[in-house]
Order: structure tokens, then sequence, then C-alpha cells
């Protein structure tokens, strides 16, 4: 299944492919060392940004899902991503992402933007349950999952990387 949620809109989101265009916009979150801590693995900004955008490509191709850039409608500027996609060991699961540049945090775009996915998710793709995966050092990753009625469901390792999972069902 495809859970893509492109060209959706909130009050002040529109989501849509990343293109390889948005490159150098999205490469400061790469140079974040917080938000990349487990992603970038030792690699330098560009590559692991360079990685992150094949990544999403590929998932696009497979029309399963991925992030989507999140545009601020009222000023155009992009302000992260956020998506849907299965989870890489368990096709069944479908796990709920996003990442956001820093200066545009703690403003409530990732709140709007992930409860419009989830939303979507129940409503229209009829899902049953979403995941999230967030490293037990991410305190407010994991409040902001947890505002969203997520609940704590298990510690595990996914990717070589020791994650909280979150869990919301319909």
């Amino acid at each position: 299944m495809n859970y893509l949620l492109e060209n959706q809109e909130t009050n002040r989101l529109l989501f849509r492919k990343l293109t390889p265009s948005d490159f150098e916009n999205w490469l400061p979150y790469h140079h974040d060392t917080e938000a990349i801590e487990f992603y970038n693995a030792g690699k330098a900004p560009e590559e692991a940004c360079k990685k992150w955008f094949e990544e999403q490509f590929l998932r696009y191709e497979q029309q399963s899902g991925g992030l989507l850039i999140l545009v601020d409608k009222k000023s155009k500027a992009i302000i992260g991503q956020c998506g849907l996609e299965p989870d890489a060991n368990d096709p069944h699961k479908v796990v709920l992402r996003y990442a956001l540049l820093p200066k545009f945090r703690d403003k409530g775009y990732a709140e709007e933007a992930l409860q419009h996915c989830i939303k979507t998710a129940f409503d229209t793709m009829k899902i049953k349950s979403l995941f999230a995966y967030v490293s037990p050092s991410d305190q407010e990753r994991e409040d902001i999952f947890s505002e969203l009625s997520m609940e704590w469901e298990d510690t595990d390792i996914v990717n070589h990387t020791i994650v909280n999972i979150f869990k919301i069902k319909k």
C-alpha cells in the first residue's frame, strides 16, 4: 500500500514530494547534531543528506510511502518533513516519522503535521495502528508523541539503535 500523503494540507502546512532541488534547503538538518545523532552514523552531513534523499526517492518509486516536504503555506518556507512508511523489518507495521529544521521547532508544526498524518491514516487509509521510534535520549520527541495519545509500547533495537517504540490505535 502507498502511504504517501502528497498534496495534503493543514491550516498552515502543505505536504509535497521531496525533489532534488530541496537538497540545499534540507542540508542544515544534517548539520544539527541533536537531530541526526543516530541517522548520520559518522557520515559527513552532505553524505548523510544524500543518503536521506536516496531513501525517500526509493520509497516514492516503490510506492510505499515516505517523508514529504512540509511547506509553510504563508511564507512558502520548507520547514521539515513528515509522513508514513512501512517498517523496514515488518511491512505490516506503519511508522509515523517527522523531522523539522532547527529554526522551525517548538512552533507547533510537528504536532500539526503528525495529527494530520494520524487522522488520514485512520480515517482514509483505514490503518488500525501506527508506530513511532524514538531515541531514549530524545525527550522532546517522546513528549510530542505522548501529546498525540501515542503510548510507549516497548524498547527495542531498530537499525542497530536502541529506540522506545510508541503506538497509537484507532
